[in-house]
């Protein structure tokens, strides 16, 4: 079922990018922390901050601060119920509106070998700021998927290297003021890190946002990010 689902999903990702003829091109730069601090065998907290700046970090495009308490299920398996707050720049009006995010995701770690695969699926319940001060209500569904390649033999080593591969699909419902497209965005990503005792990560790569905007043509940002991953056990 799983795999039928992502099936289809790459299909109409790709039928709806192929049909758009008139595609927006930027170039970004994200600062990205993912803090996951383990508090006991079965809670923790979330802590996810991001800055994403125009191509010559003049200006914030958008900046983010996500958090949430998690169960753990098992080790590789657990849920997390948070909130989120976003300030997202507006070239129309020449200042930042606001979203307020709840949001809730389950995820899925399996490993064989040297390869380890993340599955994601987070909703979220979103209260957006119109350019006219008004709010608007509305739902958005979330698949991610992230594998890790190890590309260093030796195990052994202090600070072995990986390559990341990711892809993430945005889905509209139930949200006709925020965006009546079926499908919000796709973001696939392709990077390299180090581990520093498994714990921690530091990483640099490319990411590809192609997003499907309520009006007008399509946006295409091209993005280096810069990544810190920081696991904290209590």
């Amino acid at each position: 079922m799983r795999r039928l689902f992502i099936a289809l999903s790459l299909i109409a990702l790709a039928s709806s990018i192929s049909a758009q003829t008139d595609i927006t091109h930027n170039f970004n730069n994200w600062a990205f922390y993912l803090g996951q601090y383990k508090l006991s065998d079965k809670w923790g907290i979330h802590l996810d901050i991001q800055y994403r700046t125009d191509e010559r970090i003049a200006r914030a495009n958008q900046n983010l601060l996500r958090a949430g308490v998690q169960y753990y299920f098992k080790p590789t398996r657990h849920l997390t119920v948070g909130y989120a707050y976003i300030n997202t720049y507006n070239a129309g009006i020449d200042d930042y509106l606001h979203e307020d995010r709840i949001w809730q995701q389950f995820i899925d770690v399996r490993a064989k070998g040297q390869v380890n695969m993340t599955h994601r699926y987070r909703l979220e319940q979103r209260f957006v700021e119109k350019s006219d001060g008004s709010d608007v209500f509305g739902h958005r569904f979330r698949y991610f998927n992230r594998t890790l390649f190890e590309l260093t033999k030796n195990p052994e080593k202090k600070h072995p290297l990986y390559l990341a591969l990711q892809d993430e699909l945005f889905f509209n419902f139930f949200s006709p003021d925020i965006n009546g497209q079926l499908i919000d965005q796709n973001r696939f990503y392709i990077g390299l890190g180090i581990f520093q005792q498994r714990l921690n990560r530091l990483e640099v790569g490319y990411m590809n946002q192609w997003i499907n905007p309520a009006r007008g043509g399509d946006v295409m940002n091209h993005i280096l990010q810069l990544s810190l991953l920081h696991t904290l056990m209590f």
